[in-house]
Order: structure tokens, then sequence, then C-alpha cells
């Protein structure tokens, strides 16, 4: 599910034209079962921002105290993350490139010595309806094919048809609809991102740009230093 709090986008699977072309859709993270989690978590928010095949996930934590953005700039082929977390790390904008040695190390861990996955499995339930920020929304039931059992549940509108999809919907064989609801269940806690206003509007381009109070730096930069900083990262293996 986090796929979708640090996602970039895709053009969408559909074969009815754009409705959605320019605005912003607001959700809100709720988190049972774990005290020690919801007491920050339930005061999180994501905004999703589109505007024509750009995107942008802005997550909010701790009321604030912490942000983290990532930015889907199809124009300058730009995919970053935004950190900003006061107490932990300085501003920093993380480039977001397939080809760093991070994504190869996580390829070849995942390759090695492992069963493989089962395929995705994606059930429609067109008749479980659930109304969501005035948007009439269907459940589907996503198997994730990791052998645990869990499925994540989705909401989807065929209402809204914005030109690119959360990535999610790469993610999990091109959903029937748009999400704008998730709920999944793990060892007893609860997470769920429900959209509580959906905003067709206006959006600055700039949202889209890097700002320059952020320092620059590369996926595998980052990955070194958390490792330096931190320690116990070590011995050749990726963990971030």
């Amino acid at each position: 599910m986090l796929c979708f709090g640090v996602a970039g986008a895709t053009m969408a699977q559909n074969s009815k034209a754009p409705n959605f072309k320019e605005g912003l859709i607001k959700y809100q993270i709720e988190v049972d079962g774990a005290p020690e989690v919801s007491q920050f978590a339930n005061s999180s928010v994501i905004d999703l921002y589109l505007k024509g095949k750009n995107s942008k996930m802005d997550i909010g934590i701790m009321a604030g105290m912490a942000n983290f953005q990532f930015i889907n700039n199809k124009k300058d082929n730009l995919m970053t993350l935004l950190m900003d977390v006061p107490t932990f790390y300085e501003k920093t904008a993380i480039d977001i490139d397939e080809n760093s040695d991070i994504f190869k190390e996580l390829s070849a861990a995942k390759n090695t010595n492992q069963a493989p996955e089962k395929e995705v499995e994606i059930k429609y339930f067109k008749n479980k309806k659930k109304r969501i920020a005035k948007y009439s929304c269907y459940r589907a039931e996503v198997s994730m094919g990791t052998g645990t059992g869990e499925k994540l549940i989705v909401y989807l509108t065929d209402k809204l048809r914005p030109e690119v999809m959360p990535q999610v919907d790469k993610s999990l064989n091109n959903l029937n609809g748009f999400p704008l609801g998730f709920e999944i269940e793990i060892e007893g806690v609860t997470v769920k991102i429900m959209a509580t206003e959906v905003l067709k509007q206006a959006v600055d381009s700039k949202k889209f740009n890097v700002p320059d109070s952020y320092q620059k730096k590369t996926l595998d930069e980052f990955k070194d230093e958390i490792q330096k900083k931190f320690g116990g990262m070590g011995g050749g293996s990726t963990k971030l």
C-alpha cells in the first residue's frame, strides 16, 4: 500500500476520455490496533496533485512534523522524493533513478534463493458500494501474491478519469477504476487511507519542481550517507 504513498504516475488504462485533467485529491490515514503508531499516524494526510501527465504525492506525518513528497514531472523527466524531517535529516531531494545500484541490489536479493511469488490477483465486487468523498465506489480485493494471505481492499470509482493514475495502478495490474480508498489488515493492525475531498481546480506548475531549499542527491548517495550516519547497514547488503 505504501506504493500509493510514494508513487509516480502512469497513463490511465481507460477507453473513455479523461474528465479530470487538473486538481487535488485529499486523503486521510487511520490506523487501528497499534496505539504506538496510531497516535501520530491518525493525524497524517496525503495530498495528490494532478496536472496533465504530472503528479505529486504530498504526505504530512505527525501533524506536519515530517513531510515527504514524491514528484513525477514528465516534462522534465524528473522523478524525485523530497524529504523534510527536521529532527532526523536535512531537507533532501533524492533522484529516483531505476538504474541506481540500490535497485540492482534489491533485484539480485529478490532473485536469490527465494521461492517465486504468486501473481497478483484482483477480484471486483461491484455490488458492494461505498460512498467516498461524494463519489460512489465499489470494492476490489487484491491478493498480494506474497503467500501471507493478506488482502488489500481498494475502493474504486469509474466517475473519475485523470490523464494519469498513481503507480499503484501499474503495480496492481491496472485497476479498473480510480482508487479513492485503501484498507489492509496485517497481524491485527488495520490501516485505512480514504479520500476526503476531490477538488477539480487549477494547480500551479511550480508544484512539480524541486525547490532550491532542498539539497539534491542521488539515491545511491543518500543510501551511503544513511549507512554511515546510523551504521548497522553494512555488510554489502541493501536494507533500505
